[in-house]
C-alpha cells in the first residue's frame, strides 16, 4: 500500500510528464505547486508558539562578497544591511522562532530532522521548495521563492513581507 509521501510523488512526477507533454516548464509548474500548497497552509488554522517554528533559509541569500560567513554559524552575521540575512535574523528575534541557513536541501532535511519543529517557512527556488516539501510531508511547510537577480545560488534575495507573513500564519495570525 501506498503511502501519501509517495502518493504525492508520483503525482508530481505524473505532473511533470503532463506538463512537458504540454510544453509547461518545470519552473512553472513548480511554482504552481508552491503557490497551491502554499494556498492550502494559510487556509488552515494554526497557533504554534515561536519556538515551534523553524525559518529556514539558503546560504545564497548571503551576498558572496561578505566576509562574515554565517553558513552554521548565523552569530557571525554584523547586520550590516547588506543582505536579507540581518533582517532574518530581527524576524527570529521578534517571533522567537529558529533560524538556520543550509548550503543545500540535504543538509535542509537535516536540520528539519534534528530540530522536529511543528511548521516551517522555508525560503529556497522552486525546485528545492518543491523537492523539500514532498520530503518533509506531512510537516506543514510555507514556500517563500527567493528571488535570483544574478542566476541561481548567487546572491539572491527574498521578499520579507512574505516571509513575515508565513510565520505569522503558523502563528494564528498574531504579529510578535
Amino acid at each position: 500500500m501506498w503511502d501519501k509521501r509517495k502518493f504525492l510523488n508520483w503525482k508530481w512526477k505524473f505532473l511533470l510528464f503532463v506538463g512537458s507533454m504540454l510544453g509547461i516548464s518545470r519552473e512553472m509548474l513548480a511554482h504552481g505547486f508552491i503557490t497551491a500548497s502554499n494556498a492550502l497552509m494559510l487556509k488552515q488554522k494554526h497557533n504554534f508558539k515561536g519556538e515551534e517554528l523553524l525559518l529556514l533559509a539558503p546560504h545564497c541569500l548571503q551576498k558572496d562578497s561578505c566576509v562574515h560567513k554565517i553558513t552554521r554559524h548565523l552569530e557571525n552575521c554584523q547586520q550590516c544591511g547588506g543582505c536579507k540575512i540581518g533582517e532574518l535574523k530581527a524576524l527570529q528575534e521578534k517571533y522567537h522562532c529558529r533560524l538556520d541557513v543550509a548550503t543545500g536541501g540535504t543538509l535542509a532535511r537535516q536540520i528539519i530532522k534534528q530540530y522536529k519543529p511543528k511548521g516551517v517557512v522555508a525560503i529556497a527556488c522552486e525546485r528545492d521548495l518543491v523537492s523539500g516539501m514532498l520530503d518533509v510531508y506531512p510537516l506543514p511547510v510555507i514556500g517563500v521563492l527567493n528571488r535570483r537577480p544574478f542566476g541561481p545560488c548567487f546572491n539572491t534575495d527574498v521578499d520579507m513581507d512574505l516571509v513575515e507573513q508565513g510565520l505569522q500564519s503558523f502563528l494564528g495570525g498574531t504579529r510578535g
